[in-house]
């Protein structure tokens, strides 16, 4: 796939934002900013910046999910004394107060990441006062730190139809300088645009059609029959690429 600009993705779309670093790339605010009425949902895990500050425009909504942040997962099952308090957990995103949040304290729990997020989107599909959704998930390659490929590849495939059954704009960032150019091909085929920045020369590592078709054999994929095992405990491939996820589906995931 080759790369494209922020300015010329018509939403609602899934962007895989590849950048190398920790650092904030510039492309990262004109993938949430709109003209339109918006809830953006910014996921994090602990170890990633939490303190990036959008300009332009204030959303009409927002979101926040923590991963792996055991304090702040702490706060949400006590209920937070700040002006946004957090849901207990399990319960799902709090939206009594101006911020949105949730807490997820396990970073291998995907599928409970792929349910908060699922929800949050859920809500503001349904709320009359929001016209966008946009969708901020840092980082892939921090979550291939905790979880295999085939996991993460699974889960994202999932979540990725999600997103698009509710209309939302969303991007995910990925650092791909430590991962073979094969898996980062392979990650790159899910989304339907790719924007790169400079750090990595403005393109994606290449990999033939017959490489990302090997990788899915390696892991066991057959990305356009999804299965589910006899005892309906784990999700073992992804859905067809064109169908709409549903919670269901993401209750489905591989339990870690």
């Amino acid at each position: 796939m080759e790369p494209t600009t922020p300015d010329t993705i018509e939403p609602p779309a899934n962007v895989l934002l590849v950048h190398a670093g920790c650092s904030e790339p510039d492309a990262c605010q004109p993938l949430l900013e709109s003209d339109e009425a918006t809830a953006e949902l910014r996921v994090s895990f602990s170890n990633e910046r939490t303190d990036r500050t959008r300009g332009g425009e204030t959303p009409a909504k927002l979101g926040l999910l923590s991963i792996g942040d055991v304090l702040r997962s702490a706060s949400s099952d006590a209920g937070s004394s700040q002006s946004y308090t957090g849901p207990a957990r399990n319960t799902g995103p709090d939206f009594g107060g101006p911020i949105a949040i949730d807490a997820v304290d396990d970073p291998q729990d995907l599928a409970s990441i792929g349910l908060s997020i699922s929800r949050f989107c859920e809500h503001w599909a349904a709320d009359d006062g929001v016209e966008r959704i946009t969708v901020c998930f840092r980082s892939l390659d921090t979550a291939l730190g905790y979880t295999s490929p085939k996991t993460v590849f699974q889960f994202v495939h999932v979540l990725t139809s999600r997103l698009s059954s509710v209309g939302a704009t969303a991007h995910f960032h990925f650092d791909p300088t430590t991962y073979d150019d094969r898996i980062v091909a392979t990650f790159g085929s899910i989304f339907d645009e790719v924007v790169c920045d400079d750090s990595v020369g403005n393109s994606l590592p290449e990999a033939t059609d017959d490489e990302v078709a090997a990788v899915l054999e390696e892991w066991g994929e057959d990305v356009e029959t999804p299965t589910e095992p006899a005892d309906g405990g784990g999700f073992e491939t992804p859905v067809a690429p064109r169908s709409e996820a549903t919670d269901e589906d993401i209750a489905r995931l591989l339990e870690q």
